[in-house]
């Protein structure tokens, strides 16, 4: 056995290891959760930089040694939306306090509530999961003990500080939960295994409530969880209709929540069709060469101003790297300016304008569009490229399904962080949604949220969630003929 020191902020330990395993592996077997590894500890994504010996290290590929110090940098706050906008149902007049939970792939956002619903307050955090992974595929094929300890320490952790944060003692009274089918299932300790093969069926569909000490929480008596509709439509959608659908029965709404998974509903109240696509990580900032979840330092919007390319960056400081809609925009204008051909192709210097010259580069062998001292390279054009195309196959699945067109779609509701920052413009621009629907399309912040806010303090919400989920029919894109060919054609960048 040897021994490592890491310093991470204020805290400092002193690990023993074998000399055999890596940095990553040695932090994940004592719980240190605050080194992300979007690709898995594959070595592919360059996410997972420490400083060993005072040197930059990829902590997934670089071995311990004897008296090694290892550096973690300071974690940024999750920048995330953290509040949605929408119907926030009457509560019961239940005495004590409540609380909310979304669990995101990316970030766990927590609400501490009174009885009335109020947020007395709010914290947001990443996903300590996310250490084995930036995809659900990979949740599920982490130990599963691994995972449930992970987010259920995490929760109580966030819970118990918003407690102490506020003055306020005792126990929860019920706290709801929403997230996709995978989230919820390791939050309550229960094999996702089946969602991962065919018919990716879920071992349990929620929408029920839980006694806290069972699920690991006991900070709260009773513990909800919004019902799932299949193995990737889980209980954040039915939370989104809390949000969405009351007050607007009629009238096609399509609702698209997009993180590393996913989600697509159209329909209306009493009659719904929901798909999910594995859209991958690339909305989020993950697998990018110089993406990022949208926090301080994020190119969040490009744009074209008299020939120059302009950017807006989260917090107005020195750009750090780009996150999802930056990515979106900057594709946008990228085909407006004609360096990147509607394959996706970044175009030779020679068949560019002199004025755009400039921007072309290359970085690691790659070529690249440089936004200042940021970059967008060939590969994360492709990468963004195949997650529009599943999206955008995906809506016109549900539309076929349904007998909808474009123009009886009178809402287009974008929910979740990534869909709280993207321009609806840039998203038709480059074919992710029907042109059309740009004038009738509105970003909700985080609707999931808002909804479980909703599910813990009213039995006409818990109610309601269940009538949602049951009202929906499931299409599973994998199995669906027209799938493939839909999908290929909207690897183009054509407007649709």
């Amino acid at each position: 056995m040897i021994q490592i020191q890491v310093i991470c902020g204020e805290k400092k330990y002193s690990l023993a290891c074998r000399g055999d395993e890596t940095i990553l592996s040695v932090l994940q077997e004592n719980g240190i959760t605050s080194v992300p590894a979007p690709c898995g500890g594959r070595g592919r994504c360059g996410k997972c930089a420490v400083k060993a010996d005072g040197r930059e290290k990829t902590a997934c590929t670089t071995k311990v040694s004897d008296g090694m110090e290892v550096i973690i940098p300071e974690e940024e706050h999750a920048a995330v939306a953290e509040y949605g906008e929408g119907y926030s149902f009457l509560p019961d007049g239940e005495q004590g306090y409540f609380a909310a939970c979304d669990i995101g792939t990316t970030t766990v956002v927590c609400h501490l509530l009174d009885k009335d619903g109020r947020k007395l307050a709010t914290a947001s955090e990443y996903n300590r999961q996310r250490e084995s992974g930036a995809d659900i595929v990979s949740r599920i094929q982490a130990p599963l003990s691994l995972m449930h300890e992970q987010i259920t320490a995490q929760i109580t952790q966030m819970l118990a500080g918003l407690m102490q944060k506020t003055g306020k003692s005792g126990q929860i009274k019920r706290l709801a939960i929403s997230g996709n089918t995978v989230m919820c299932l390791l939050l309550a300790g229960i094999s996702p295994a089946s969602v991962g093969e065919a018919p990716f069926t879920p071992a349990e569909y929620f929408g029920k409530e839980f006694k806290g000490t069972d699920l690991g929480i006991p900070l709260c008596a009773q513990v909800y969880i919004l019902p799932a509709v299949s193995g990737y439509v889980g209980g954040d959608i039915t939370a989104d209709l809390l949000c969405v659908m009351p007050g607007h029965e009629s009238g096609e709404t399509l609702l698209l929540d997009i993180g590393t998974n996913g989600e697509i509903v159209l329909g209306h109240t009493g009659s719904f069709h929901c798909c999910a696509t594995a859209a991958g990580p690339a909305f989020e900032g993950a697998e990018i060469t110089m993406g990022m979840p949208a926090q301080r330092g994020a190119i969040s919007h490009v744009y074209l101003d008299r020939r120059r390319l302009r950017t807006e960056v989260i917090g107005n400081t020195e750009a750090a790297g780009i996150c999802g809609s930056g990515l979106l925009d900057a594709l946008s204008v990228f085909l407006d300016m004609g360096i990147v051909d509607r394959s996706g192709m970044i175009a030779d210097a020679g068949r560019v304008s002199v004025a755009y010259r400039k921007y072309l580069g290359d970085y690691k062998g790659q070529a690249c569009i440089w936004l200042g001292s940021v970059c967008v390279t060939q590969e994360d054009i492709r990468k963004l490229q195949l997650a529009k195309a599943a999206v955008a196959a995906g809506i016109r699945i549900l539309m076929k399904e349904r007998g909808t067109a474009v123009s009886q779609i009178k809402r287009v509701l974008l929910a979740g962080g990534f869909g709280t920052f993207l321009n609806p413009k840039s998203a038709a621009d480059i074919g992710l949604i029907p042109q059309k629907l740009c004038d009738v399309s509105d970003a909700v912040g985080n609707a999931a949220g808002h909804g479980a806010v909703s599910a813990a303090i009213s039995r006409k919400a818990r109610e309601a969630a269940a009538q949602y989920a049951g009202q929906m029919k499931y299409v599973e894109l994998a199995l669906h003929p027209d799938f493939s060919d839909a999908y290929m054609e909207f690897l183009q960048l054509d407007r649709c």
